[in-house]
């Protein structure tokens, strides 16, 4: 829950202070009125926090999430 929320935060604060990267692309995209890219950019941010999230805790990083006997 709280990595999502990091991850939710992450993408606000690039969507307000600067002029790079993905929170960036999807201003861009909007005020061009280029929706589809829009949600293509959505899509693959859901993608990739995603599986970050899944590999974290696949891999054993995050141990005590979920396990009792870490």
């Amino acid at each position: 829950m709280g990595l999502g929320a990091s991850f939710v935060t992450l993408i606000v604060a690039e969507m307000l202070g600067v002029k790079a990267g993905l929170g960036w692309y999807i201003q861009w995209a909007q005020g061009w009125g280029e929706y589809y890219k829009v949600y293509a950019a959505l899509i693959v941010s859901a993608v990739l926090f995603s599986s970050i999230i899944t590999l974290l805790l696949r891999c054993e990083i995050m141990c005590w999430y979920g396990k009792k006997d870490c």
